[in-house]
């Protein structure tokens, strides 16, 4: 299977972001040409197109057949004030984490009974990688992304990890903001024991009940950001 062609996509959507950040790119204005952006980003044309649909269509994007690339959404990364920017896009953060539960319990049903427990032993690698070293936030991302993706990858259904890896880590993202509390940090790591160790009973309603556990808990910290 192709995973790491997906990965390398969700890499290069994160590179658009970035450059329409400190680009000081607005809302309505165009963005340079795809020979411009491919070789400012440093990747190749067929890479940066496909990096380039998925913000079309999560809508942070439009693409206009002869008139170019146009800014549609800004403000899709928090800035420094964590909690006016999950208030402000409350909404759209709920809907994000909506859609990747359920992609995500779609994915754990998927998973054969008879590789729980190497997804187990996986999981709980991951997991040691973030409780024994000192990671800064954007470390912590990736490892909780590795943690997610390890789930997703063990479906072995490619078009669910296309999905779900352009809606995890890019826009309207909760971790970004969360993961600077170091109570969030802790309590995210417990519960992805909990999730490993279900994996290890062999109980897919386990497993499934201890992930959505996991997300409730996100959600209530989201609404205690806000507050």
């Amino acid at each position: 299977m192709q995973h790491g062609v997906f990965l390398n996509e969700n890499e290069n959507v994160k590179k658009i972001l970035k450059y329409i950040q400190y680009a000081g790119v607005s809302v309505g204005e165009r963005l340079p040409s795809e020979r411009e952006m491919a070789a400012e980003l440093g990747v190749s044309r067929n890479s940066l197109r496909e990096a380039l649909k998925i913000l079309q269509t999560l809508g942070v994007l439009e693409i206009r057949r002869g008139s170019g690339i146009f800014l549609q959404k800004a403000d899709v990364y928090p800035n420094r004030e964590g909690g006016l920017w999950l208030f402000t896009h409350r909404g759209e953060i709920l809907n994000m984490l909506t859609v990747r539960e359920a992609l995500d319990l779609r994915a754990i049903e998927l998973i054969p009974e008879n590789e729980y427990n190497e997804v187990r032993q996986e999981l709980k690698s991951c997991i040691r990688q973030a409780q024994n070293r000192k990671m800064n936030n954007d470390e912590l991302l990736k490892n909780d992304l590795e943690f997610h993706n390890i789930i997703r990858k063990a479906a072995d259904n490619d078009i669910l990890l296309n999905i779900c890896v352009a809606l995890t880590g890019n826009i309207y993202d909760e971790r970004d903001v969360l993961f600077s509390d170091q109570m969030r940090i802790m309590r995210s790591i417990e519960e992805h024991n909990h999730i490993a160790n279900a994996f290890g009973s062999g109980d897919v309603n386990k497993v499934k009940q201890e992930y959505t556990a996991h997300l409730v808990s996100v959600r209530r910290s989201i609404e205690d950001a806000i507050i």
